[in-house]
């Protein structure tokens, strides 16, 4: 789950996000675990840690919404998927939410490359399509 994008956030937080110990806890430590790392010179703890999730997925645009006409949508929901590239391919598997514990059902489904990609009852990606 990831951490939150404003209000409380504490130390323990990101120790709990992120699988480490709660004991001699450091902001420095922490900053080095980070999948998506903002952290430069000074550590701040809502500046670099806001948002921030132990989860490796990738977001991108879609449309969450299976449909016979998938190309006809227009994407405007945000998904994720378990590849290395901006959009999924096959052998991906796709999820709804940035934690990636629960996956996309079966279907066909406009990304806004342009494309379409149909997963079967797993979430995983088995084809794309250009539209």
């Amino acid at each position: 789950m990831a951490l939150p994008t404003s209000g409380p956030l504490s130390m323990q937080d990101i120790a709990t996000e992120f699988s480490q110990g709660s004991s001699n806890m450091s902001l420095y430590t922490f900053g080095s675990t980070l999948p998506t790392p903002t952290v430069t010179s000074n550590i701040e703890l809502a500046n670099d840690f806001y948002g921030q999730s132990a989860s490796t997925c990738t977001a991108f645009t879609a449309n969450k919404n299976s449909s016979k006409e998938p190309c006809e949508l227009d994407t405007e929901d945000t998904l994720y998927h378990n590849g290395s590239g901006s959009y999924p391919v096959s052998g991906d598997t796709v999820y709804t939410n940035s934690s990636c514990t629960t996956t996309l059902d079966s279907g066909s489904y406009k990304m806004a490359n342009n494309t379409v990609m149909s997963l079967n009852s797993n979430g995983v990606v088995f084809s794309i399509n250009a539209c």
